[in-house]
């Protein structure tokens, strides 16, 4: 099983159309689904990443086996354009940090701080956003390391300006070829 966690549906909207999932009715959390992939919509920030993360691991069964992606939007240094899409090999906050095992994909490696309020100025690392950290200390004792991935869209280079949904759309679509790709390496194991 794919496991992939979104703090917005827009995120999701371009795998949920691509791979014809279906919406869930019934689940706390906004979740889309097929037999090999499952979608949860977390909602934004660390609180929010850490009770969607309890709320799958009491509810959902996951095994070794499965993949988990988490996938969202970022803010990166000029370096990176908006558009970009990045994974991460270097997470960290204000109290710690973990080096990530990343897939042998196309996609650039990079190191992210990842904050519990929007930032508006660049930070130490490449990029910044607000999930992966609490998703990370949540699932990573149920998962291993090799089949987690944090996969992030560049949305902005710190601007004050929050995209719009229709722009978060389009970066994902934009970027489905290379996130499919990823996640078949993962599949295969190529880390």
């Amino acid at each position: 099983m794919i496991i992939i966690f979104c703090a917005f549906e827009v995120e999701a909207r371009a795998l949920v159309d691509k791979y014809k999932l279906s919406k869930k009715e019934d689940d706390e959390y906004k979740t889309f689904y097929n037999e090999d992939t499952l979608i949860l919509i977390s909602g934004m920030g660390q609180d929010n990443a850490q009770k969607a993360s309890e709320y799958f691991l009491l509810n959902y069964s996951h095994s070794q086996k499965d993949i988990f992606i988490n996938l969202g939007i970022c803010a990166a240094h000029t370096i990176y354009k908006v558009g970009d899409i990045v994974q991460i090999k270097k997470l960290a906050n204000e109290e710690e940090s973990h080096l990530l095992k990343t897939a042998n994909s196309s996609i650039k490696k990079v190191s992210c701080f990842s904050t519990k309020v929007p930032v508006s100025c660049p930070v130490n690392e490449d990029i910044a956003e607000m999930e992966a950290m609490s998703l990370y200390l949540a699932l990573s004792p149920y998962f291993p390391k090799e089949n987690m991935s944090f996969l992030k869209v560049v949305s902005d280079n710190f601007d004050c300006a929050k995209p719009n949904k229709d722009f978060i759309i389009s970066l994902f679509n934009n970027q489905f070829n290379e996130i499919d790709t990823h996640i078949k390496h993962l599949i295969k194991g190529l880390v």
